[in-house]
């Protein structure tokens, strides 16, 4: 590959964008605005949703923190078009079909339905017909020169675990068009009678139809120069636009991360000494640009990047899991519900048991007595703890299993890097400290999603310290009360005590 810059690489062009309302499009969007010399003009395409039209929807992430080091002339790039990925035309009118058609130079397709538990329906409909819609409308812009497709690193979760995922092409188990031509005969309740069936070895609706649109594109892309990217777990920015940005928890590690840091959470199935693979969104929009110049420079091959790190700096659920505790209780949020305190559980019996002793039934007692305390939080901790309930049912296959990945392809990328632009576009995992990074998750979700300022840190840590002595006295205290109710009814102090020690005893063991 020859030697390319990102910072000009869309220069004089004209960017049509997906998925700007979402983690990694909107960290795109800020990267591409923030380019000198940029493109002219930044199509954005949005639906309506809830009642706020596209445009509210784009004006609110353009006023987050995200974009404040832009200048206002950067801002004025960006241009909204309501649309419906789902719909054939993609719910454009004629107008903006044909100033898209005419103008647009690079597309980015970073638009997904990310949930485990999503009806294949709804899941084939965003995921996979979304994407050919788009590509029929690329196919058709004489001045393209480039489209990246956003894909996942676990799109190929069905290969062997002891196999090293190369940066190509994995075939889906049916061929796409007569696979879409199947999903359109068939009525929604033979759809769900079928899911499982038409899985197969896929976990979920969400790899297989992300593995599924790969497949798509690559059949039916023509002369469209394509890159795929396949990001890992993606959590906050390592330095790019900012140090540990995050707008949303909706991954499962980045709401971990959050839970911990409020007492909510108290354990999460995992192997502990499983590789696991995360990577920061800012290296994950530097991988997307760089992809472009690759798809530009080579437009007649089909080009496969992972954007991942456990082969090249190795880190594990359990030092992710000490490591976002250890910052937590570093970087305290005000209002703890419990002190900071979570652990790693391969057993999934025990993790249960943990979730419902720990979490669940205290935050479910919570819920009953808030009428007499007032406390009108009650009800969104309770529905956060049952969320997450569903979400380590969702979340313990990709947890409990590790896959490495390929990324030569990649390296060629970082390599072909002007060397002056390789801080301000990080690619490289290796630069990573673990420890270091993960506590600047915790801080930047600290900042960023709770919204909590670093002047009110010390106040925090004086409360964390009254909720660490509540703690430790927590077992001494039902050690108390278990040997005192026990001894009401008639049983003798000794076999009460040794039963009420061997309770604590065993809640301090799970």
């Amino acid at each position: 590959m020859r030697k390319y810059s990102i910072n000009r690489s869309l220069c004089g062009g004209t960017v049509l964008l997906t998925g700007a309302t979402g983690f990694i499009g909107g960290s795109l969007l800020e990267r591409i605005l923030e380019l000198d010399p940029g493109p002219n003009c930044v199509y954005v395409l949005v639906r309506k949703r809830e009642g706020i039209s596209p445009k509210a929807r784009i004006d609110k992430i353009l006023a987050s923190p995200l974009f404040v080091r832009l200048k206002p002339e950067a801002l004025r790039k960006v241009k909204v078009i309501p649309c419906d990925l789902t719909a054939g035309n993609l719910g454009l009118s004629d107008g903006d079909r044909q100033i898209l058609l005419s103008e647009c130079t690079h597309v980015f397709h970073s638009a997904a339905f990310i949930s485990f538990a999503a009806h294949l329906n709804s899941a084939v409909r965003i995921n996979l017909l979304s994407t050919r819609h788009l590509l029929g409308l690329t196919k058709r812009m004489p001045k393209l020169r480039a489209m990246v497709h956003v894909s996942t690193a676990y799109a190929n979760c069905t290969r062997n675990s002891d196999e090293v995922l190369q940066e190509r092409l994995y075939p889906s188990s049916m061929e796409p068009s007569s696979f879409i031509d199947m999903m359109e005969r068939m009525s929604c309740e033979e759809i769900n009678h079928k899911t499982e069936e038409i899985l197969g070895n896929h976990v979920n609706t969400y790899t297989f139809t992300k593995q599924m649109a790969e497949n798509l594109l690559a059949m039916e892309r023509g002369n469209v120069p394509l890159s795929i990217i396949r990001p890992s777990i993606v959590l906050n920015s390592w330095s790019q636009p900012t140090v540990g940005w995050v707008d949303n928890v909706n991954s499962g590690a980045c709401g971990f991360i959050a839970g911990i840091a409020k007492g909510l959470f108290r354990t999460f199935q995992a192997t502990p000494n499983t590789l696991l693979d995360v990577i920061p969104v800012d290296m994950v929009v530097s991988t997307i640009l760089a992809a472009a110049e690759r798809a530009h420079q080579d437009p007649e091959n089909l080009h496969i990047f992972h954007c991942t790190s456990n082969t090249i700096n190795p880190t594990t659920w359990d030092e992710y899991c000490e490591e976002v505790v250890r910052a937590c209780r570093e970087h305290p949020c005000e209002n703890l519900l419990w002190y900071p305190k979570a652990r790693i559980r391969k057993n999934y019996l025990r993790n249960l048991l943990v979730l419902y002793v720990f979490q669940i039934i205290p935050a479910f007692i919570i819920n009953s007595i808030s009428p007499i305390w007032n406390f009108d939080k009650s009800e969104l901790i309770y529905q956060v703890q049952r969320r997450y309930l569903k979400g380590n049912s969702y979340t313990s296959f990709f947890s409990t299993h590790q896959w490495k990945f390929d990324r030569r392809n990649t390296q060629v990328l970082q390599d072909a890097l002007a060397p002056d632009e390789r801080d301000v576009h990080p690619m490289d995992p290796r630069l990573i400290n673990w420890r270091k990074y993960f506590e600047i998750c915790v801080v930047g979700t600290r900042r960023y999603f709770h919204k909590e300022s670093s002047a009110t840190t010390e106040r925090a840590r004086q409360q964390m310290k009254r909720l660490k002595i509540t703690a430790e006295l927590t077992p001494f205290f039902i050690f108390a009360l278990l040997t005192y109710a026990m001894m009401n009814i008639g049983i003798s102090w000794s076999i009460a005590s040794i039963f009420s020690a061997t309770i604590v005893l065993f809640f301090i063991w799970l």
